[in-house]
């Protein structure tokens, strides 16, 4: 593969004429913007700005740890990594720490990141860090108190089936396990 093959090719972008703020929030703000396009017209767009994430992508023995939660916005349970917000003043590998030790008391010892993506970026500046650790020491932190999670425990073989039969709808979970199976257990 040729290192220049993601170069970028678009040498103009969108610039903001006016933006209307719509909804400030604890970890996200609703914006319209109205902007000039790269051939002279205008539209409009609307913006989500949201706090950035960090997930971890946890194998203990074998089996990969997973977490399932209802998502009042999907309307569903879904299974996903334990993931969660950064914090004022933390760092995103932090966050994956500490989200780990909340969700499935577990510290991890040898965290190194893997990717960042962006989960939907149409509408939305978030940015999500993803971790990747195979050995842990047992840590726990305090839980939040919103969360009602159930902790999921599955051996490769049966997690890279449920993969490849497109099973997992989270995207930063999809993300992890595809690098997953494609760069470290070739």
């Amino acid at each position: 593969m040729n290192d220049n093959s993601l170069d970028i090719k678009i040498t103009e972008g969108e610039s903001k004429l006016s933006e209307i703020t719509r909804y400030d929030g604890r970890i996200l703000d609703f914006h319209v913007d109205k902007v000039k396009l790269p051939n002279g017209k205008e539209s409009v767009r609307e913006v989500v700005d949201h706090k950035d994430g960090a997930a971890i992508l946890a194998l203990d023995k074998g089996e990969f740890i997973f977490v399932q939660q209802y998502r009042y916005a999907s309307r569903k349970v879904v299974t996903e990594i334990p993931a969660g917000l950064i914090e004022d003043g933390e760092s995103p590998k932090e966050t994956a720490i500490r989200e780990l030790q909340e969700e499935v008391n577990l510290k991890p010892l040898n965290i190194k990141q893997i990717l960042k993506i962006l989960p939907s970026p149409g509408f939305t500046d978030e940015e999500t860090n993803i971790f990747f650790a195979s050995e842990f020491e047992q840590h726990s932190l305090k839980a939040d108190d919103d969360e009602f999670i159930h902790i999921l425990r599955l051996p490769v073989k049966e997690v890279e089936q449920l993969y490849k039969d497109g099973k997992f709808e989270d995207a930063k979970t999809v993300s992890a396990l595809g690098y997953y199976f494609s760069e470290i257990n070739k």
